[in-house]
């Protein structure tokens, strides 16, 4: 068996740096690294080989990444490819997936890896393209693999947005792995007079057969327009002076006004559009892994409704009939239409959920675009409809226009959440995913009617995903997303007992508890509890961020919450950038009098 392992070398994130004059990223004389997530697939590939088997990494950038990458070969991986050549310059995720796929010719590749996602673009669309390109079944996010002690067999465990999903899966496959499922890889050092660039060829255009239309700037169905750095929402008071009661009362009062104001009214939505041309349907994908309605995609749909004037949504369900329920809350939530497709299977896999979705716009040719989730099976099916139509796919927007000259343009964050990127298609329709908590949800609609279910020819395809096991380690975001007040941990409350004298301290408050990046990382909570760019985004009364330092990639998290209140020790941490009100201290002296103070605010 031959393990291939998709790597990218990316630039050092503490050596950018944003001009704001030519409105790009500066990434000159960075340093490139191997992308920690592929790193970690890196180490699994390894783990996972047999004597006689081979593990080979496969890369597309400039000849610079050849240093980075030659590294790996120090760690035991048998070869190391790098596909580099002029023509593959500008190229977005699907063009990038056209080159690996071709350059995945050159070697046995029976079990492709690949990181959850790259730290320089946040995507995590790659893999699925790529799985859609050699038809081959993809699963995201792993935490862990075990391979069978005899056969092809795989046990594949996968993070879900309650816990943890088991399946099995046989050769081949592609899968990428999460930060859960080891410890990015430390390099020995290295051999005296040892040239790792030297050890790593590079693979053209031509020497692939690839044609200059499918691949670089010219085979990119995006086109990247503006970048902006994003600005500070709020004008932050910080307060540093006295003891920590003092500190307290003065941040008390200072944060009352905020949160005696009135709840900003819900956005409402346009009127229905009338006539309903069908150019301007935008597809939403409302089923769930599980065969399920999907929630979270109801604030999709309201955007759309109230952000894109003469442009109307439509439900897309791929799997079991849609309950009697489901179909209510869709209409209410403001659908004007709605697509069921069956499946072989009661619960399919995104493989035949996107020959769904496919289904779908064989019989909307005409549509604007479809809108999946960003979570792992939204991007999965993203993906893959991409790769298999050739469409344009914009992956974690947070925000949409209409562009007369260009059509839909959506908002991305990029350069660790620092600047939005706006980006359009130049496919019909164009995909998108959004980041689950990016738009609010709906009102509820009473005057809209005849929403109903257009049934399309069903999914012959089977799953090629057995599921085996899942387990529940938390209730997920939904409960908590809706407390008034959430409070988020970082690495500065000092470690797990930490985390649990902040939970037992907010007790008064009714609070919902959750973490920055690097604490889920650590494993001091839950990934399902992360907030950030690669999290949620959340949108409560009152968020109270403790000893998190205030990283642009988690600040994004909190766009949409009334007041922001930060206790951080270091009076130049970045996160006092961006609040309503910080507080100088650390977090033991000032969260006990804070709690006290604020309890008869929040109505506790």
């Amino acid at each position: 068996m031959d393990f291939v392992v998709l790597a990218k070398a990316v630039p050092n994130a503490e050596e950018l740096r944003f001009d704001p004059v030519r409105r790009t990223v500066v990434r000159e004389g960075a340093e490139l690294l191997i992308n920690p997530f592929d790193q970690r697939a890196v180490r699994v590939a390894l783990e996972l080989r047999r004597p006689g088997e081979t593990v080979s990494v496969l890369s597309l950038g400039p000849p610079g990444a050849r240093a980075a990458l030659g590294d790996l070969k120090r760690l035991g991986v048998d070869q190391v490819l790098l596909l580099s050549d002029p023509a593959f310059a500008g190229s977005d995720t699907l063009a990038t997936a056209r080159a690996l796929s071709a350059g995945l010719a050159r070697v046995g590749h029976e079990v492709v890896l690949t990181g959850a996602r790259s730290t320089d673009s946040e995507t995590g669309e790659v893999g699925a393209e790529v799985a859609a390109l050699l038809d081959r079944p993809v699963l995201s996010e792993a935490r862990s693999i075990v391979r069978d002690p005899t056969g092809p067999g795989f046990a594949i465990t996968v993070d879900t947005p309650v816990g943890w999903a088991r399946y099995r899966l046989r050769v081949p496959f592609v899968v990428s792995v999460g930060e859960k499922i080891a410890k990015p890889l430390k390099l020995p050092p290295t051999a005296e007079g040892y040239d790792p660039a030297a050890a790593v060829p590079l693979l053209s255009r031509s020497e692939l057969a690839l044609d200059a239309r499918l691949v670089g700037a010219l085979g990119s169905p995006t086109v990247v327009g503006p970048v902006e750095e994003v600005a500070p929402l709020r004008s932050p008071q910080l307060f540093s002076e006295g003891n920590a009661e003092e500190r307290v009362r003065a941040a008390a009062m200072a944060i009352a006004p905020l949160l005696a104001a009135p709840s900003p009214p819900a956005p409402r939505f346009r009127p229905r559009p009338s006539p309903l041309e069908e150019g301007r349907e935008v597809l939403v994908l409302v089923s769930n892994a599980e065969g399920d309605l999907e929630g979270e995609a109801l604030a999709v749909v309201a955007e759309i409704r109230r952000s894109l004037p003469g442009h109307w949504p439509s439900a897309v369900w791929v799997g079991p009939p849609p309950s009697e329920a489901a179909t209510f809350r869709l209409e209410r939530a403001g659908l004007l239409a709605g697509y069921y497709v069956p499946t072989a299977d009661p619960r399919a896999d995104s493989r035949v959920v996107a020959r769904g979705v496919e289904t779908v716009l064989t019989a909307r040719p005409s549509a604007a675009a479809a809108v999946f989730l960003s979570d792992p099976f939204g991007r999965e099916v993203a993906g893959q409809v991409a790769a298999h139509r050739s469409l344009g796919l914009v992956g974690d927007s947070v925000a949409v226009a209409e562009d007369p000259a260009v059509g839909l343009v959506w908002s991305k964050p990029s350069f660790g959440g620092r600047t939005l990127a706006r980006i359009h298609s130049r496919t019909r329709p164009g995909l998108a995913t959004v980041r689950p908590g990016t738009f609010a949800p709906p009102e509820l609609l009473t005057d809209d009617e005849g929403f109903g279910w257009r049934t399309l020819p069903a999914v012959a395809l089977r799953s090629a995903v057995e599921p085996v096991a899942e387990g529940r380690e938390t209730d997920g975001l939904a409960a908590i997303a809706r407390r008034e007040v959430l409070v988020v941990v970082g690495m500065g409350v000092g470690g797990p007992d930490g985390v649990e004298r902040v939970r037992q301290a907010i007790g008064p408050w009714g609070a919902g508890l959750v973490a920055t990046r690097r604490v889920v990382d650590a494993g001091w909570l839950p990934r399902q509890l992360q907030v950030g760019l690669t999290g949620h985004q959340l949108a409560p009364r009152l968020a109270v961020l403790l000893g998190v330092s205030g990283s642009p990639h988690h600040m994004i998290g909190w766009r949409r919450a009334g007041a922001v209140l930060a206790v951080n020790s270091d009076p130049a941490a970045p996160v006092f950038r961006d609040v309503s009100v910080g507080i100088v201290g650390r977090v033991e002296e000032v969260l006990p009098p804070l709690v006290a103070a604020l309890a008869p605010r929040l109505g506790r």
